[in-house]
């Protein structure tokens, strides 16, 4: 039968005397280095007197780039806490002074786990927290005081991270008829895809609205014919669209709210993703399945920290099946399929770069990797899977259901070379470069039409009001990005001061107009995400030194 583990290591009386340890039982089982130079465990906190430890469970803390340990110290890198001592980089000695292209060190964040290790760069906006030089003693005191936070927290997010678990699939007929009886009944269904091509597929162009609709009003006149493959496709709709609804109960699932289903959906659907093969996915159906996917996970907040991965593995799925290249005519491929694949494409490089952004870290693909033409702007009602003649586009001043992509296109190169500038890893302080983008971004926010047209019904003013500040929220979060760089050096300059100017400019346009969609009933409020952390974060960081700057 084996003891248990005490927190102090036992000597054995008739053993030579020895110094008296420094370090707890987990730390010298870790064989981690303590400081000798101080009363406690320096990886723990647990002073020599203490009955027990500051670690919770197994799990590693978080600590930026600018804390990992110093060369004494590097070589045994576990589990680290947060040092309550100023900061110490990897580049910074007593001999070599931080050089100001170093900045980028003290705002990335490395989570370290064992020898397991996450990276959130630059653009990551909880990396900002360092900014704010009291806030970690504040948290520290606070979490201290009360010692439930953290039970909390973990609690809070294994809900929406740690717990979600893929079910294991049956036979191909049972799994059919568990995804029949997930279907909400017609009149929920009709909402949540109503709202879906409203919301998402204005921005996001996954499906062709046209067959779609045929297709989901095929399905309620027979549903036992729908094919598998698009009842994985209606709930992960429904799922996407859930996270506008949370007041909407499904009748057939004992009256719980939507939101609690949207899990399962996306759980269901996910493993029937995972179980057709281990190849990865060639077909536009299989392609649009998993953007449909990554769409229903992010508006959900379901493994947020996974969807830069799933983001990069998709866009190579993607090339592996030739989406990034256009084609000559002589290949076999319809007008209907190029285009599709062209929209496709198009929105697997957006959702890679947002996660880039939100992740901090560069994004998957260039501008210089694929050729693809530009989607055109034009309505899914113009064009069938039969169409034998090559369309035009329509100009960016009508709103079609491919405008906010066709606009969003024109911008991609500089959000790719903002995204890759701030996140990569060469080191530079290039202020005539930030002007450069600076302008060209300035360019795209200019060129985004007005599209004021009082004669429109209710809903295509919404769809306008949507889709225009959309647009607006998208680009400003690059106008951060682009100015945090010079906005946070010391001691204040004039760069710094104009770019303090502008990043304070593009966050306050991010939330009034996060503001204005929820006050005009356009998006609800917990459907508000892009930006949003970043805008409020760099709004906090201004008042935050400009109350400093005057002794408050």
């Amino acid at each position: 039968m084996s003891r248990p583990i005490s927190s102090q290591r036992v000597v054995k009386t008739n053993a030579k005397k020895r110094r008296p340890p420094l370090a707890c039982i987990q730390c010298y089982q870790r064989k981690l280095k303590c400081g000798r130079e101080l009363p406690s465990c320096s990886r723990c906190s647990k002073t020599r007197n203490s009955e027990r430890c500051t670690y919770r469970s197994n799990q590693g803390e978080s600590s930026s780039v600018g804390e990992v340990l110093s060369d004494d110290h590097s070589r045994n890198a576990g589990v680290m806490t947060m040092s309550l001592r100023t900061p110490v980089s990897l580049l910074e000695t007593p001999e070599r002074p931080l050089a100001s292209s170093e900045w980028k060190g003290k705002v990335t964040h490395l989570k370290v786990q064992e020898t397991a290790t996450n990276f959130y760069g630059y653009s990551y906006p909880l990396n900002f927290y360092q900014q704010f030089t009291e806030l970690r003693s504040y948290i520290v005191g606070i979490k201290t005081k009360n010692s439930a936070i953290n039970a909390l927290r973990d609690q809070l997010y294994s809900l929406n991270n740690d717990k979600y678990r893929l079910r294991p699939l049956a036979q191909d007929t049972v799994l059919e008829d568990t995804l029949r009886q997930m279907i909400p009944v017609k009149p929920v269904m009709d909402s949540l895809v109503q709202t879906y091509i409203d919301r998402f597929e204005i921005t996001h162009r996954v499906l062709n609205i046209s067959a779609f609709n045929a297709d989901y009003n095929r399905h309620w006149t027979s549903s036992l014919r729908t094919p598998t493959s698009f009842l994985v496709q209606i709930l992960l709709v429904a799922a996407a669209a859930a996270s506008f609804h949370p007041g909407i109960t499904i009748e057939i699932m004992n009256h719980k709210a939507v939101h609690d289903h949207a899990r399962e959906w996306i759980e269901v659907a996910e493993s029937w993703l995972n179980s057709l093969t281990h190849h990865p996915p060639q077909s536009c159906e299989a392609i649009a399945t998993h953007c449909l996917l990554l769409i229903a996970k992010r508006a959900n907040y379901i493994q947020e920290k996974s969807f830069w991965t799933y983001t990069g593995a998709l866009v190579r799925w993607a090339m592996a099946a030739g989406y990034h290249r256009e084609y000559p005519s002589t290949a076999r491929l319809s007008l209907y399929h190029r285009e599709i694949r062209r929209r496709l494409w198009m929105t697997i490089v957006e959702l890679d770069i947002q996660a880039s952004v939100e992740r901090g870290m560069p994004p998957s693909v260039g501008v210089e990797d694929f050729n693809i033409s530009p989607p055109l702007n034009i309505d899914d009602e113009t064009f069938q899977e039969s169409s034998q003649h090559s369309l035009e586009g329509l100009p960016l001043a009508t709103l079609t259901h491919t405008t906010f992509q066709a606009i969003m296109y024109r911008s991609l190169s500089v959000r790719s070379r903002i995204c890759a500038f701030v996140n990569g890893c060469r080191e530079q302080d290039d202020f005539d470069r930030v002007l450069r983008l600076e302008e060209e971004l300035g360019e795209a926010l200019r060129d985004i039409p007005e599209w004021n047209n009082p004669r429109d019904d209710p809903r295509r003013q919404q769809t306008k009001i949507y889709v225009k500040r959309s647009l607006n929220i998208y680009l400003h979060q690059y106008k951060i990005l682009l100015h945090i760089q010079f906005a946070i050096q010391a001691p204040p300059s004039f760069k710094s001061l104009i770019c303090r100017r502008e990043r304070l400019d593009a966050s306050l346009n991010i939330v009034d107009r996060h503001q204005k969609l929820v006050q005009d009933e356009i998006v609800p409020e917990q459907a508000c995400r892009t930006g949003l952390i970043l805008a409020a974060l760099n709004i906090c960081h201004e008042l935050y030194i400009s109350f400093k700057a005057h002794g408050m």
